[in-house]
Formats: structure tokens, sequence, C-alpha cells
């Protein structure tokens, strides 16, 4: 049968094409889904260091500790500005001048 390498020929190749094709939407898929739970992951810290920080049952030093670690995660100014009036200063330039 001389039909069958023009069919392996065409096969094959075909075939290949379309299984690394399939891995690499299935490997898009999965970085996809990492890069989602990566950012809930710092979506939910950043909610909880934001509610530990209007949180009138935390002490001062707890709200600081909050608040270090919202602002190196990318925290926005509205809190800021509740801190700074919190501390009576610069949230900013006391976190420089008390780092852990």
């Amino acid at each position: 049968m001389e039909l069958t390498p023009y069919i392996l020929g065409w096969l094959v190749p075909t075939l290949l094409s379309a299984i690394a094709g399939y891995l690499a939407g299935l490997l898009r898929k999965v970085k996809a889904e990492r890069e989602d739970d990566r950012d809930m992951a710092e979506f939910t810290l950043l909610t909880v260091c934001r509610l530990a920080i209007y949180d009138e049952h935390f002490s001062t030093d707890e709200k600081v500790d909050a608040y270090r670690t919202y602002r190196k995660h990318g925290g926005n100014h509205q809190t800021k500005k509740y801190m700074d009036e919190l501390l009576g200063e610069d949230a900013d330039a006391y976190l420089a001048r008390h780092e852990k």
C-alpha cells in the first residue's frame, strides 16, 4: 500500500499539533487559575488588614502592624488618612522610624 506513508505523513503531524495545542491551552488555563488564586489571596490579606485597622477592639500597636502589612501589599490612600489621624502624624514616617 503506497497510501500508508502518505496517511502517516499527514496524520502524525496533525495529531502532534493537536496534542501540542491542547497541552498549551491546558498550561495556560492552569497558569490563569494560579494567578486568580494569588489575586484572591492578596485581596483577602488586604481585607483582613483593613478590618483589623478599622476595628475598635484592636490596640494601636496591632493596627500599626496590620497597616504595615497593608501598605507593603499596596494599601490605599483612605486607610492611610485614617492611620495618620490615629497616630497624630504621617503614618508612613511613623513606620519608617519604627521598622521591625
